[in-house]
């Protein structure tokens, strides 16, 4: 009853804006949009390539609320040895801005999320750009220290 196709069409229309703005942030990194973009029921995503990590891009709403997220699957986890890399994973997210370190489902993801209200595409662009170099930078890294595998090669 509450999720019918002319409330989805405002939730839509709401969001519109801001996807258009990830849109142009990723044009301005030279990928085409429409080649990435991600087959979702509400909402918008997209998908690229930075080095060997994969960013996933979301505008999304939940109860009336939007946001933009940004997840970097960058690794599995190691069939041994969890307790050190969990270590170095918290002891990584103190000295992180505007991301975190996180494990769901056996995959370590570099993630960031933050409500649409307020943001502007410069501060989009900059979460953006940072999630993606966060994964980059990490991902081969994390794995030769702990064992697992890319997240790109899984």
């Amino acid at each position: 009853m509450f999720n019918n196709r002319a409330g989805r069409q405002v939730q839509q229309t709401r969001l519109d804006p801001y996807a258009a703005t990830v849109e142009q942030i990723l044009r301005a990194l030279s990928y085409d949009p429409a080649a990435l973009r991600l087959p979702m029921q509400d909402g918008f995503g997209w998908s690229f390539r930075r080095g060997s990590a994969t960013i996933e891009i979301y505008v999304s709403q939940r109860e009336n609320v939007g946001y933009l997220q940004i997840l970097a699957p960058i690794m599995s986890l190691p069939p041994a040895g969890l307790l050190p890399l969990y270590r170095h994973l918290l002891e990584t997210n103190l000295q992180m801005t505007n991301a975190s370190l996180g494990v769901y489902l056996d995959t370590v993801y570099v993630f960031s999320e933050r409500p649409l209200e307020g943001m502007d595409a410069g501060e989009a662009n900059a979460i953006i750009n940072l999630v993606a170099m966060y994964a980059d930078e990490m991902d081969d890294r994390l794995v030769n220290e702990f064992g697992g595998r890319l997240y790109g090669r899984i």
